[in-house]
């Protein structure tokens, strides 16, 4: 098996793959303080048996745990992991202005995306932040655009407002409102969904294709999912599959 690893700024998401297919998946917080002994317990507690480990890949867009996670698989896995970065094989032309920019996820994402969908396509993930990202039938990366995420959103409107408590993430009845809470809920949440379906609007119209796949993922996406216009495939495990492609093309 390859394990896959998604270090992300609020989770952690490890993948198991045999076989070329994703087969499990594990999700932890994001802790910068912890040591490689301690995410190797989490690691432990996980059940995944180090003599089935073929090899490991890391997507990672916290730098201060790159060293702990390559640390812990040499050390408790005898696995020198490849991390993505610049350098990789990834199969994408990367038509951006500084591409030692690109992170990542982003990388890894339209990989994914582009191995499972071919042709133009626009990858809407929404973690921590909302990134939508485009890709045309010639394996082209050609950027795209990052909003604050929903949580971040969220947490620095209540941060701001001496007399706003923390908000449950529940889509309110209606867009007009007539509580405090749902009144939030109703421009955080139903707003994050106009956002992105102007901004998938304004793209498609940019990419100027008539046939174009809207990709969706990331660990907030099921929030908005249903508050979507445009027609779109659900892949939440598209980044780790894009992660598993880059692995075998370096490999």
């Amino acid at each position: 098996m390859i394990i896959l690893v998604d270090i992300g700024n609020t989770n952690i998401v490890i993948g198991l793959a045999k076989d070329n297919k994703i087969i499990d998946t594990f999700r932890m917080s994001t802790d910068t303080s912890l040591t490689v002994d301690e995410y190797a317990g989490k690691l432990k507690g996980f059940g995944i048996d180090k003599n089935n480990i073929k090899g490991v890949a890391i997507s990672s867009v916290v730098p201060q745990l790159d060293h702990v996670f390559e640390n812990l698989f040499f050390k408790y896995y005898d696995k020198r992991a490849l991390v993505v970065g610049a350098g990789i094989k990834s199969g994408l032309k990367l038509k951006i202005d500084n591409q030692k920019q690109l992170g990542a996820d982003l990388l890894c994402d339209c990989v994914g995306a582009y191995e499972k969908y071919p042709g133009d396509l626009l990858v809407v993930d929404l973690g921590t932040a909302t990134k939508l990202l485009a890709v045309n039938k010639n394996k082209e990366y050609l950027g795209g655009a990052i909003a604050p995420g929903i949580i971040s959103s969220l947490n620095s409107l209540v941060a701001s407002a001496a007399k706003l408590s923390s908000i449950n993430l529940a889509i309110p009845p209606k867009t007009i409102e007539t509580e405090t809470t749902r009144c939030i809920q109703s421009g955080a949440l139903v707003g994050h969904a106009c956002m992105i379906n102007g901004l998938l609007s304004k793209m498609k119209k940019e990419l100027n294709s008539e046939n174009i796949s809207v990709i969706l993922t990331g660990g907030m996406s099921y929030i908005v999912k249903d508050l979507l216009d445009h027609e779109y495939f659900y892949e939440p495990n598209i980044l780790l599959e894009g992660l598993l492609v880059i692995y075998n093309k370096n490999n």
